[in-house]
């Protein structure tokens, strides 16, 4: 073994994707296994006997064969069993089921579709105003199949495969079609557009370069490791997460533990020599300042090395009137002063004098602390809104606010108000739901002006809610469009996120869900978060009373949090130690 054998069982958001997945399957093939013409549906059977019976039904020519298992790749060190093939000339297209949308709406766009009951090319036609849903992991899946039925003989000439979704229509991608980008090594450009193919060779490929040296190192340690654990946004869902993190969170701690340090930056430190958290706080942050601010500090050293001590540092770099401006105001008056700086951090990237601060924060004996520059103000009002939104690839179908009464009251009720759609939302009920929440809020505004009161309405992360704003009105009337910009450029719409970025570090994350509990807030739900809102949404739109409930619950938590948090901000934020900046 590699790595310890995990007995893992899925998490609660992804067991009940998993069940969704399968209804939505079962109620596929039902309706399919209905219809008439030449097709097979293989179940009951071992393994061995669907690949057998996969085999012969490929053998015949038979044009659609359902929960076919194909047989081993040994050479590609591959397996799997595609939801579907469809014959197409003398081979096989693979086809999978996926609960989850494919297609998206787009003026003057087209994507090639057949209906479910009938998917193959022949019947197949150009659906106007919508194109593909940009989703990799689909297209490499359906790239490993394509790889597999070539193994065994049976891959077409078609370079397409094809995806069922909530739609009920199989969507056909070509593999072939450059789609993604990626890095590139080579020529003038540092990206470059490549297919699922491509993209499926490179990185399936490296994945086995990866087991190789694994298997290697585990004869021999001499030989390097190609990998070692880093954390990614993905780890989260991944089941090796508990084999890795202990291992990133050992001693120290990994440097990718650090905020914004991701797998490109993980890299920089490593190659530095910088393994951990202890290493990088080790480092000089006054230098890595004047880095991140663009001053040449490697050279500036260079100059002051052969340069009298007392001679003033704006001799040694003459024409450069901005660098020499950062360095008086940082301190840095005489060559002596350019002395105190470090070489080693000096030849580091500007990301790491953030890293050098959060590195501090993670290990020092306080969950928060104050940043030294920042005045640690909390925008308050006497009338206060928090605002949050909740959306799915479709749009928006939720705005919740809670109104909050400080100081003065207006004739609007305190406390949670939702504006929300469960039937599926489309462009013209996302705008509904908008609107709706809009007079709302206008009102509330109103009501404040005409009572001589302020008023301020809080987000959290503002770039979610601004994006959405401003695409769910981008057809609107002028005008509607014109009062949301003004209101966001307004002091009046405040993100309470860069608020506490601004003047506080954790050495952690600062989403919501992270800088709440540290209010002593917790949400009522279970399993709180965006992706079981996902789960629940599918619910409710399919009429379940309790999703629906749970939905507004969590959204009510919040913004029940974003104020929670900014009352403990407004409250103890300035009794909280500054972070070391030596």
């Amino acid at each position: 073994m590699l790595v310890p054998e995990l007995e893992t069982e899925p998490d609660a958001v992804a067991r009940q994707r998993m069940d969704q997945g399968n209804e939505f399957e079962e109620a596929l093939l039902e309706r399919f296994s209905e219809g008439e013409g030449d097709h097979l549906v293989i179940g009951g059977m071992s393994w061995d006997e669907e690949i057998e019976t996969t085999i012969a039904a490929m053998d015949g020519g038979l044009l659609f064969i359902w929960n076919g298992s194909l047989p081993l790749d040994e050479a590609g060190r591959r397996s799997g069993k595609p939801d579907l093939l469809v014959r197409e000339g003398d081979g096989y297209l693979p086809v999978d089921v996926k609960h989850h949308r494919t297609l998206k709406e787009e003026q003057g766009g087209s994507a090639l579709v057949s209906k479910a009951d009938l998917p193959n090319l022949a019947a197949a036609t150009d659906l106007e105003g919508f194109v593909l849903a940009p989703n990799k992991n689909d297209t490499l899946q359906l790239a490993h199949y394509r790889r597999m039925l070539d193994a065994c003989g049976f891959g077409s000439d078609s370079s397409l495969g094809g995806i069922i979704g909530k739609e009920g229509l199989v969507v056909w991608y070509d593999l072939d079609e450059p789609r993604f980008t990626t890095k590139s090594t080579s020529g003038k450009r540092k990206t470059k557009k490549r297919s699922p193919m491509e993209v499926y060779d490179h990185e399936f490929g490296f994945r086995l370069d990866v087991a190789a040296a694994a298997r290697a190192h585990k004869e021999n340690s001499s030989v390097e490791l190609l990998v070692e654990p880093v954390r990614v946004s993905e780890c989260g869902a991944c089941g090796f997460n508990e084999v890795c993190s202990p291992l990133l969170e050992a001693g120290f701690g990994s440097t990718s533990l650090l905020p914004r340090v991701g797998y490109r930056q993980w890299l920089q430190l490593k190659e530095a020599g910088l393994l951990d958290r202890q290493q990088v706080a080790d480092l000089s942050y006054p230098t890595a300042k004047l880095v991140s601010q663009r001053v040449d500090v490697p050279k500036v050293l260079n100059l002051a090395a052969t340069s009298d001590s007392a001679a003033p540092v704006a001799e040694l770099i003459p024409r450069a009137k901005k660098q020499i401006e950062t360095l008086l105001n940082a301190g840095i008056v005489a060559v002596s002063d350019v002395l105190t700086l470090d070489q080693e951090t000096a030849a580091l990237p500007g990301f790491v004098a953030e890293a050098i601060l959060n590195a501090r924060a993670a290990l020092g004996s306080e969950p928060v602390y104050r940043r030294l520059e920042a005045d640690g103000d909390v925008p308050r009002a006497d009338i206060e809104v928090d605002i949050d939104m909740e959306n799915v690839l479709e749009g928006v179908y939720l705005w919740g606010a809670l109104l909050t009464h400080r100081s003065g009251e207006i004739g609007i009720s305190e406390g949670y108000h939702p504006f929300a759609t469960f039937d599926q939302v489309d462009e013209e009920s996302e705008i509904e739901v908008l609107l709706g929440m809009w007079h709302w809020l206008s009102d509330v505004r109103q009501q404040t002006s005409a009572q001589g009161l302020t008023f301020k309405a809080f987000v959290w992360h503002e770039q979610a809610e601004n994006t959405q704003l401003r695409r769910i009105v981008k057809s609107s009337p002028a005008e509607f469009r014109e009062e949301i910009d003004s209101l966001i450029a307004s002091d009046e719409w405040v993100d309470l996120k860069r608020v506490f970025d601004l003047s506080w570090i954790t050495g952690g994350s600062s989403s919501l869900k992270v800088i709440a509990p540290f209010a002593d807030f917790d949400w009522e739900v279970e399993d709180a978060g965006g992706a079981m809102s996902m789960v629940k949404y599918d619910k409710a739109v399919d009429g379940d009373q309790d999703a629906e409930t749970w939905l507004l619950d969590y959204n009510r938590g919040d913004v029940e949090a974003t104020a929670a948090i900014r009352e403990w901000l407004h409250e103890h934020g300035a009794s909280w130690p500054t972070v070391n900046t030596r």
